[in-house]
């Protein structure tokens, strides 16, 4: 897909990145995260299911009619780094 057709669907991502963006947003301290992409894509969606498989995070997928988008919020795992010094 062009670059203009992703701008012109009006995620904050391209379909290509979702799946980073869905991942980041699991990864994240235990709080509210809220994402908004154009259309899901398959590696999105599939991204989303090894997400609640494997991290036990779930998102609430709800779609914007009005603009086209798809609103997704999770609250995230609390994921830390147990390598990273701390100062």
């Amino acid at each position: 897909m062009s670059l203009l057709q992703e701008i012109k669907l009006g995620g904050v991502v391209d379909s290509t990145h979702q799946g980073l963006l869905f991942i980041l947003c699991a990864l994240c301290p235990e709080d509210v995260s809220k994402v908004r992409v154009g259309k899901l894509s398959s590696y999105g969606i599939k991204t989303l299911q090894h997400i609640k498989e494997f991290m036990g995070v779930q998102f609430s997928i709800k779609p914007d009619p009005v603009t086209g988008t798809v609103l997704l919020t999770c609250i995230g795992s609390g994921f830390q780094n147990l390598y990273r010094k701390v100062s």
